[in-house]
């Protein structure tokens, strides 16, 4: 496409010399016996020489322009393709500064940052330098043009007057860069930004900040606010597509993973364990009395209950363990890449342990203890449905021993851990005070 634009601006180059001087023979032959007819035609020759050259570069002007908006409109068309198939934030912003990055190509010094606002602040999220070798991508608002690629800009205060202005979608232009709150910005920074807030619907998804060495030209700025339409949608949508699957994934009372995501993370943790070998382990546990809190205390109490189970779950695993609720009062806990049996009952134990302490509950203090099952995945077993089912008949062969952990398959002799044992009177399942 450049050679072609090269190739025409010569031959239209050409033509106009052609154009000029065979009008300047012609104004010189006039003048060759001077008279005051032939001055006068010399001085028509000029003229419209001169009127030539301007309806020339008049027209030459006009298709410049049409091709840069024929460009433009380019971009634009193939950013609205990619945003189609994109559900990933970070993708999205990376397409769109890119895509600002190019219609900002012919303006001197031009960059183009995606910026999120949170606390009051602006964080750089990513960029990139119009000038910069093959629109390398770099963190922006004053970052040299060798910055890593995809910096994270730290955080820098605003004003709220301006966060306020752009969260209602204005777009404001900066011309002192202290009124972004960036202090000691590079001396490149020094210059006058255009905050496009990336507003969609009621959702507000961070500013398109673009800058030059000068003023942007006015024939750039509609396109500039379609991209920022654009990307605004895209956002947005990304945004409740995320939203939406998450609700169909995690349990409402808890915010725990529900059936279907324990699925999932369990086959895509039998994938993994057939690459490494490591073995996975699924932890069905239930709690013992719980039916006795909510016929006694009613549902409510025996939410918050659920509840606090939830979290004491979550403090009894690794931040890369899944946990997660079946239904009523049974819970799941996947956990991967161990090395043997003992590190799930490690597991194991410690939610027994936890679990076996009194939860406040409002007023009152309930104690549910755990009955704990425990299957690891082998070599036959591909099935998410299985695993879950070997640690469901652990689960119930431990209720009915009295409560506790037990690893499926583990002989039908083997003790159980202390807290496992059948509980004395003393230690109903089921106590409470105020």
């Amino acid at each position: 496409m450049g050679r072609r634009r090269a190739e025409s601006a010569f031959m239209s180059r050409v033509r106009n010399l052609i154009a000029g001087s065979g009008l300047v023979v012609a104004a010189a032959w006039s003048l060759s016996e001077p008279t005051w007819i032939d001055i006068v035609q010399a001085v028509s020759i000029l003229a419209l020489l001169l009127a030539v050259l301007r309806m020339r570069a008049a027209r030459d002007a006009d298709r410049r322009a049409l091709r840069r908006g024929a460009a433009r409109e380019q971009v634009l068309s193939e950013l609205g393709t990619a945003l189609i198939h994109t559900t990933d934030p970070a993708e999205v912003r990376r397409l769109a500064v890119r895509a600002a990055g190019t219609l900002l190509a012919e303006c001197p010094g031009a960059r183009a940052t995606i910026l999120e606002i949170g606390d009051g602040a602006f964080t750089g999220a990513v960029g990139v330098r119009a000038d910069a070798p093959r629109g390398r991508t770099v963190a922006d608002v004053g970052v040299r043009a060798d910055a890593p690629r995809g910096r994270t800009v730290p955080a820098v205060g605003a004003t709220t007057e301006l966060i306020d202005r752009l969260r209602a979608g204005e777009v404001v232009v900066v011309r002192n860069p202290d009124e972004l709150g960036c202090a000691g910005l590079e001396p490149a920074a020094d210059r006058p930004y255009t905050l496009l807030p990336l507003t969609g619907g009621d959702r507000f998804s961070g500013v398109l900040a673009v800058s030059a060495e000068g003023e942007l030209p006015a024939e750039v700025l509609p396109s500039l606010q379609a991209l920022r339409a654009q990307v605004a949608l895209a956002l947005a949508g990304v945004a409740l597509t995320a939203e939406l699957t998450d609700r169909a994934l995690r349990d409402p009372l808890t915010g725990l993973g529900n059936r279907a995501m324990l699925r999932e993370r369990i086959g895509e943790a039998l994938a993994r364990s057939k690459r490494t070998g490591r073995p996975v382990g699924t932890l069905l546990l239930d709690l013992n009395g719980f039916k006795q809190v909510n016929d006694l205390h009613g549902h409510n109490v025996g939410d918050r209950l659920l509840q606090a189970v939830a979290e004491r779950l979550r403090g009894c695993v690794r931040e890369q363990d899944t946990v997660g609720r079946l239904g009523g009062d049974e819970f799941v806990v996947v956990t991967e890449d161990l090395t043997s049996a003992r590190d799930a009952l490690t597991v194991a134990g410690r939610i027994v342990e936890a679990l076996d302490e009194t939860i406040p509950a409002g007023a009152r203090r309930l104690r549910t203890p755990a009955s704990v099952g425990v299957a690891l995945s082998h070599a036959g077993l591909t099935s998410p449905d299985d695993l879950l089912r070997l640690a469901g008949a652990a689960m119930h062969e431990a209720k009915r021993r009295g409560g506790g952990f037990l690893l499926h398959g583990a002989p039908a002799a083997q003790p159980l851990s202390p807290a496992a044992q059948p509980l004395s009177p003393a230690a109903q399942p089921l106590s409470s005070g105020v």
